[in-house]
C-alpha cells in the first residue's frame, strides 16, 4: 500500500493562542479539516493524471482514495487504490512512475511466462502493429485471444517453421476451436523480426506480419508522476484554510447554542 504521510501541523495552524471556546473546538475543526484537505489532494490527484499521462485509464485517474479522520483517529489517510477489480492495482503499476525504477511484471507477463511463451526475466511491451484501445493498451480481451490461441498452436506442436500446407491446418482446427486470428511466437531474433508476439495477416499483396508485443529484458521508468510532492504542497496551502474555516464555523455554532 502507497500511503501519504504529511504534516498534521501545516504552516503552524495549531501553534496560536486560542481563545478558551476555540480550545473546546479544536478537536471537531481538526477532523474537519483534515477531511476536507484529504478529499482535495484526490482532486488534484485526479487532475493531474490527465496531464501525466496519454489517456489514463479511469482505474488510474480513480488511483488515489484516502480514509476519513474522525474523533478517535483525528488523521485523514491518503493512499493509492491497492485492489482492482481486474488486472493490476494501480499502487503497484504507478509506483514505479513515482518513484521510477523497473515495472512489476503485469498478468498478462506471468501468463506467457507460465505457458513457455515469453522467456522468463523479459517484459512484453506494445509492438507496433498492436491494436490499441481508447486508452492505450492491447485490450484484456485480444491479450486473452491471443494466449489461447498461441497455447492451442502449442499443444498442436506448433513451429514457427512450418510449412504452409501445416499452418493452414492447424489456423483450420484453431478456428473451429474458437480462434479466428494467426500469431507466432519469436523467442530469439530472427531476421529483422525482434523477440516477440506477431500477427500474421493476409492482404491484397499477399500475406505480412505486424508486431503486437516486444519482448524485452528492461522496462524501467523515469519519475514523472510525484504524487507525494505533490500532496505535500497541497496539504501546505490548504489545510491552515480549511482549518481556519472550520474552527470559526465550529465556534460560530456553538456561541448558537449557548456555550460559552
Amino acid at each position: 500500500m502507497s500511503l501519504v504521510r504529511l504534516e498534521v501541523d501545516a504552516d503552524n495552524a495549531l501553534s496560536r493562542q486560542f481563545t478558551e471556546l476555540e480550545r473546546q473546538n479544536l478537536p471537531f475543526a481538526v477532523v474537519q479539516a483534515c477531511n476536507a484537505t484529504a478529499v482535495e489532494i484526490r482532486n488534484v490527484w485526479a487532475r493531474k493524471a490527465g496531464d501525466v499521462f496519454d489517456r489514463p485509464t479511469p482505474l488510474t485517474v480513480r488511483a488515489a482514495q484516502y480514509e476519513k479522520a474522525t474523533k478517535q483517529k483525528p488523521y485523514a489517510v491518503i493512499k493509492l487504490r491497492d485492489e482492482a477489480t481486474k488486472g493490476t492495482a494501480p499502487a503497484q503499476y504507478l509506483l514505479p512512475q513515482v518513484q521510477g525504477g523497473e515495472r512489476r511484471l503485469k498478468g498478462m507477463e506471468r501468463l506467457l511466462m507460465s505457458a513457455g511463451l515469453m522467456p522468463r526475466g523479459m517484459f512484453a511491451v506494445p509492438g507496433a502493429g498492436a491494436p490499441l484501445n481508447m486508452f492505450g493498451n492491447v485490450a484484456a480481451g485480444q491479450v486473452r485471444q491471443i494466449i489461447s490461441q498461441l497455447r492451442a498452436g502449442l499443444e498442436a506442436g506448433y513451429t514457427s517453421n512450418e510449412t504452409n500446407a501445416r499452418r493452414d491446418k492447424r489456423l483450420a482446427r484453431q478456428r473451429k476451436r474458437g480462434g479466428g486470428g494467426s500469431y507466432f511466437v519469436v523467442k530469439q531474433r530472427r531476421g529483422k523480426l525482434l523477440p516477440g508476439i506477431y500477427e500474421r495477416i493476409t492482404t491484397g499483396f499477399g500475406s505480412a506480419v505486424r508486431s503486437i508485443f516486444i519482448f524485452t529484458k528492461s522496462a524501467r521508468y523515469t519519475p514523472r508522476y510525484d504524487i507525494f510532492a505533490l500532496a505535500q504542497r497541497q496539504w501546505n496551502r490548504l489545510m491552515p484554510f480549511h482549518f481556519n474555516r472550520e474552527l470559526q464555523k465550529a465556534v460560530e455554532s456553538s456561541k448558537f447554542r449557548g456555550r460559552t
